[in-house]
């Protein structure tokens, strides 16, 4: 039973990998804002389309996780009232439907409404002056959940590494300090230098 716990592990690991998303995301929308040209087809068509895609291999990522995390549940013989009882669990719960959340707002939400804006510009045009002021609201609270998003995959990844290696609450809490001001970060600056 020890060796089918560990290959579901690796699985929800590597899914949990796999949601850095909100990662790449920020850089690319942090990369974009250095150009400091105004919005036009080409370099936003392509950023969007980059963008437009993720939520869907999030949603197929965050099925798998919750379908191992549920199987390692089970295996562990924890019972699914730990779901909400073991306080580690519950913030891995509530995360899950925070990230839920808040990639089917950005992708139901907010997105097809940055899609309508693009699509007034033409090919090799800018976009029309009157559009940019909507365009740069969208994408900013866009950028404001993708931070947040990215807190809650690293809350998410720093609860599996307690339940699994038994980290201390005081060690846990201390790298989730770290992982708002990690989020911060990225949400601020692209990152030139990885971590740094």
């Amino acid at each position: 039973m020890e060796e089918w716990r560990s290959i579901f592990l690796m699985i929800h690991l590597i899914s949990t990998l796999f949601m850095a998303a909100p990662l790449y995301m920020l850089i690319i929308v942090n990369e974009r804002a250095r150009f400091g040209l105004p919005p036009g087809y080409n370099t936003d068509r392509y950023m969007e389309n980059i963008i437009k895609r993720q939520p869907l291999r999030c949603y197929a990522y965050l099925a798998v996780i919750l379908i191992t995390g549920l199987i390692l549940i089970w295996v562990a013989g924890l019972g699914w009232t730990s779901l909400f009882l073991d306080w580690t669990l519950a913030i891995k719960v509530g995360t899950f439907i925070l990230l839920v959340s808040f990639l089917s707002y950005i992708h139901f939400g907010l997105q097809p409404k940055i899609e309508t804006i693009l699509s007034t510009a033409k090919p090799d045009s800018l976009l029309a002056e009157e559009m940019r002021p909507k365009l740069i609201a969208l994408r900013t609270k866009r950028k404001k959940f993708s931070g947040v998003c990215l807190f809650l995959v690293l809350t998410s990844l720093l609860s599996g590494a307690r339940l699994t290696f038994g980290l201390s609450p005081l060690i846990f809490f201390i790298f989730i300090i770290l992982s708002v001001l990690f989020a911060w970060r990225a949400y601020k600056v692209p990152l030139p230098r990885g971590w740094f």
